[in-house]
């Protein structure tokens, strides 16, 4: 047994593993060696499952390492020729052509880089396109708004100066009318203190009227006195003589009686003769005094139209006062306008002196942006469509025909400030519009 199991070992130890273990079942010491030799085969069994398997892996491993090694090449390539063709694309855009088109096959992992390159370079041609259709409008409308900057620029100066010269007028004329209105104020015044003064001139006329008639009434009266001394002269003169008569009838004893009534009688003469004297003069008293009344009657009268008249003037002079008053303060608040509106006038031509100054700015932004869009290429029919949308736009905005120019004004005083520089504008204005929009929107 013991010879078995060493020829056993053997064969295990050269690596058959396929050879039967004696002695298994016995229960000596040949027995444990047995059960010891059967362990060194199944370890020898195991070791060689154990390698087969190793080898497998080792095999199967080397096997996906090959195909990834390929895989890995495959995509080496592809995005070798991915990126080639991407910087051959970058390096046409960065020399502005943005017609170049990626033609070359990509892979499906890289198809999206492709298909995105392309429409990004058809939606910069086609966006340049349009920015180069809209330059060329705008760079004909910032043409036409620089003249019309110039000629806006040129007419509010004038405008200024004629303003300015109206509002020096318009001030002379508010003074004068100013002063018309006191003169006018005065005048007023004046009538009415002679309206006053004919009032009562007219009163003093009234009463002296009155006082000629009450002196006519005493003349009348004083005739009737005049003619009864008159009638007692006469009867008087009457009685001398029949006393005289008597006187010489009597004869000396009458003598003196006769003296007497000669003496009564001559004084009867001279008071008749005294009596008419006074009578004429009564009568052409009485005549004086009723021309005098006639007179005073046609001077009341004179002086109650003069009342009437003055009061008329009056009345008249009170309505000129209060429509110069009324003129002086229309007159201020259109010269307050005027003074504002040549403010305004001031401040507007400095804000067209800006715009003016703008305008040309961006006719500048406008020429350099049509140098820097005239580097990229872009295809004979690129630009069509964004031309024909420009070209509609400058149809449907073309300015009104200018109004013609006024007559030369005196030169305008220069504008009040300064203008700063605009450069910048331009391209921000047409970063801030749509395409389509182009110089209409502008």
């Amino acid at each position: 047994p013991v010879t078995s199991l060493t020829g056993v070992m053997g064969r295990l130890a050269s690596g058959d593993n396929a050879v039967e273990v004696p002695a298994v079942d016995r229960g000596d010491e040949i027995g444990e060696m047995a059960k010891a030799v059967m362990v060194f085969k199944d370890a020898a069994i195991q070791k060689q499952r154990l390698e087969s398997e190793t080898s497998e892996a080792r095999a199967a491993a080397e096997a996906e390492r090959a195909r990834n090694e390929a895989e890995k090449a495959r995509k080496a390539e592809e995005d070798h020729v991915a990126i080639a063709e991407l910087a051959a694309g970058l390096s046409a855009l960065s020399d502005g052509d943005l017609t170049y088109r990626i033609t070359a096959a990509f892979s499906p992992e890289a198809q999206r880089l492709k298909d995105d390159f392309n429409r990004t370079a058809s939606q910069l041609q086609e966006t340049m396109a349009t920015i180069s259709s809209a330059i060329d409008g705008m760079r004909n409308g910032t043409g036409e708004i620089s003249q019309a900057a110039d000629d806006l620029s040129r007419r509010t100066e004038q405008q200024a100066a004629s303003l300015e010269q109206t509002a020096a007028a318009l001030d002379e004329i508010t003074a004068t009318v100013k002063t018309t209105a006191e003169g006018a104020h005065k005048a007023q015044e004046v009538t009415s203190q002679a309206r006053v003064g004919a009032e009562k001139s007219g009163a003093v006329v009234r009463d002296a009227v009155s006082a000629m008639a009450q002196i006519e009434k005493s003349s009348q009266q004083i005739g009737q006195i005049i003619g009864v001394i008159d009638e007692i002269a006469f009867q008087t003169n009457l009685l001398a003589l029949n006393a005289g008569v008597e006187a010489a009838r009597a004869g000396e004893a009458g003598k003196g009686f006769a003296v007497v009534a000669s003496e009564v009688r001559a004084l009867a003469q001279r008071s008749a003769e005294a009596a008419k004297e006074i009578k004429d003069l009564i009568s052409t008293s009485t005549q004086q005094v009723d021309q005098g009344v006639d007179l005073v009657g046609q001077t009341g009268t004179a002086l109650e139209k003069i009342v009437a008249q003055v009061a008329e003037i009056t009345g008249l002079v009170t309505e000129i006062a209060a429509s110069a008053r009324e003129q002086s303060t229309g007159l201020g608040e259109v010269n307050s306008a005027v003074n504002q509106m040549d403010q305004v006038t001031q401040q507007n031509a400095a804000m067209v002196e800006q715009s003016t100054a703008a305008s040309h700015n961006l006719a500048q932004e406008a020429e350099e942006l049509a140098r820097l869009v005239g580097k990229f290429r872009l295809g004979a029919q690129a630009g069509q469509p964004a031309a024909r949308k420009v070209a509609v736009a400058a149809n449907s905005s073309s300015p009104a025909p200018a109004a013609p120019a006024r007559p030369q004004q005196p030169t305008a005083r220069p504008a009040l400030k300064s203008v700063a520089t605009a450069g910048g504008q331009a391209a921000a204005l047409l970063a801030s519009q749509p395409a389509d929009d182009g110089w209409e929107e502008f």
